[in-house]
């Protein structure tokens, strides 16, 4: 049988241990052994990709904050006024404020990462140096900060002004001190009620009416272009809607007399519970439920494959069955019967092949793709001046054995660029993933000749080698109109670098830079079998997935 306080939440000498306070507890003590147990997860599984772009210290520190006061809220009930007035003004004035502080600058980074990386290929074609002059005005540094850093820095101020603001409260208020002189001969428990109803309380909720009512809408029409895939903007517009009750009906149950008989059994800040239970929720399980689909097409995606190998081989030995010394071949120079023998065309898509045809045909799609939705643009980029950058390599050699040392040069600061701008953990934006063997070898070939060289800019790409080595040009590609149905690759007309024919035009500059050891046509090789992998089975098949199998069908 249920059995219940009388009087609830009386402020009185008996702490409500009774079956509403022991599910009380029960709730918070299971939510705070799946938070440990998700955010122990999400620290293990940080080097997948996209955990990676959340900032995980921001989002356990956020998410550790908010159940800090979280737990207080729950057991309101629970301890029935047998925790300090002072004690939960600090943790309503520090730890709610600075949790909801740090929950907004996470979210930030979902507009930031998307407009940086349109940033990173719209950077790459137009050939704008990769580091801009050092300046020492504050004006020119603020200027010069993302939109990231400068949320970052706002609202650090703001939860310094909080801080200042909490401490200034508490040195001016006898009663948060635990002095009941100015309440007369008020008893101890009714001096605790008053206590947390006086205006001492009102900054310790700005924070959370800030949020759920002007700082939470403005996140969300932001981001209201951004059609992602890895439920960031879904996370944003639950957050926010869930926070939208909570402060009116904490106000209104604090101060209203109609809530008094609520207020007995469900504690007025209670009502900020659900929501910050749902930010916490997105915040931790959405990557985790994220992670679990990845998994799962990545076993699909793995299968298909091996069926597409298996078929291709049995196809290529019946070649051979019925007399054919030499399996067909297209115009290409690609295997027909491979072609041909596919189980559908959804498996034949899936391929690696596939994939490097339309990195090679026109990778724009998938570019444009990586950069908007899936934001691994710098995979697609790598993959694209890798190709770039070897037949600049064949074109320079042109059969010979030798090059002029000149076109070596010219071949190695191409190359240091492509480090710079997407391997090198100083200077890139966003650094590819690849193993740690394959990046310390190629930071030793790169990382000593680039710190203390002169910025190097993507223009060197549309240079030409010296002894009259054709040059990589670049083409303005057409801008593909938005629809409802399908949204576009950027917002505005986008200028991408692709491999076109090579044509005989002026040489490349002349450098003095030092070539390092190690440094030959396969430098990158390993570094690019890797990323290729990663995209086949990553942003490749989510490319496919989102309905682009038709045009890549008539592509290829």
């Amino acid at each position: 049988m249920l059995y219940l306080e009388p009087k609830g939440r009386d402020w009185g000498s008996i702490v409500n241990w009774d079956d509403l306070g022991k599910l009380y507890a029960g709730i918070i003590i299971t939510w705070t052994l799946l938070l440990v147990a998700g955010a122990s997860w999400l620290v293990l599984n940080r080097q997948l990709p996209f955990i990676r772009i959340r900032n995980l210290p921001l989002m356990i520190a956020s998410t550790a904050f908010l159940h800090v006061y979280l737990v207080k809220i729950l057991l309101a009930y629970t301890t029935n006024g047998h925790f300090l007035c002072s004690a939960e003004f600090w943790i309503m004035s520090i730890y709610l404020p600075f949790g909801i502080a740090l929950y907004q600058a996470y979210l930030v980074q979902l507009r930031s990462i998307w407009e940086q990386q349109q940033s990173l290929v719209l950077r790459s074609s137009s050939g704008e140096s990769i580091r801009s002059a050092s300046s020492t005005g504050l004006i020119s540094r603020w200027q010069r900060l993302s939109r990231l850093h400068k949320s970052y820095l706002v609202i650090s101020c703001f939860m310094v002004v909080q801080l200042v603001v909490t401490g200034v409260l508490y040195a001016t208020t006898p009663t948060l001190q635990g002095d009941w002189t100015s309440y007369g001969k008020i008893s101890h428990a009714k001096g605790q009620s008053l206590c947390r109803k006086s205006l001492q309380w009102i900054p310790s909720a700005f924070w959370q009416l800030f949020w759920s009512w002007f700082y939470g809408p403005y996140t969300l029409w932001e981001v209201r272009h951004i059609r992602d895939i890895h439920f960031w903007r879904a996370q944003v517009i639950v957050s926010v809607i869930s926070g939208l009750p909570g402060s009116p009906l904490w106000l209104a149950a604090l101060y209203s007399p109609v809530f008094k008989p609520v207020n007995r059994r469900w504690v007025p800040p209670m009502w900020l519970a659900p929501g910050i239970i749902v930010m916490q929720f997105v915040t931790v399980f959405f990557p985790i439920y994220e992670a679990w689909l990845s998994r799962r097409d990545m076993k699909r995606t793995l299968s298909m494959l091996q069926a597409w190998d298996r078929s291709s081989e049995a196809a290529f030995k019946d070649a051979y069955s019925f007399g054919k010394s030499t399996p067909k071949t297209s115009v290409d120079g690609s295997d027909c019967s491979r072609q041909s023998i596919s189980p559908n065309s959804e498996t034949r898509i899936n391929t690696m092949e596939s994939m490097r045809k339309t990195l090679s045909i026109n990778p724009v799609p998938l570019l444009g793709f990586a950069a908007t939705k899936d934001f691994t643009a710098e995979n697609i980029l790598f993959l694209v001046q890798v190709r770039r950058w070897r037949q600049a390599w064949a074109t320079a050699f042109n059969g010979q054995s030798e090059v002029a040392e000149s076109s070596r040069a010219g071949l190695f600061d191409m190359a240091a660029e492509i480090y710079e701008t997407l391997i090198s953990e100083r200077t890139a934006d966003f650094p590819i993933n690849i193993e740690s063997k394959i990046k310390l070898r190629l930071d030793s070939i790169f990382e000593t000749t680039t710190p203390n060289s002169p910025s190097l800019s993507a223009t060197s790409f549309d240079d030409a080698l010296n002894d009259g080595v054709p040059r990589v040009q670049r083409m303005a590609l057409r801008h593909l109109e938005s629809s409802d149905s399908e949204k576009t690759l950027w917002n505005k007309t986008a200028t991408v670098t692709i491999l076109e024919p090579l044509s005989d035009e002026k040489p490349l500059v002349k450098t003095t830079t030092p070539i390092s050891d190690g440094f030959d046509e396969h430098v990158f090789d390993d570094a690019e079998r890797s990323i290729e992998y990663l995209v086949l089975t990553n942003t490749w098949q989510k490319f496919v997935k989102e309905g682009n199998a038709r045009r890549i069908d008539a592509e290829l």
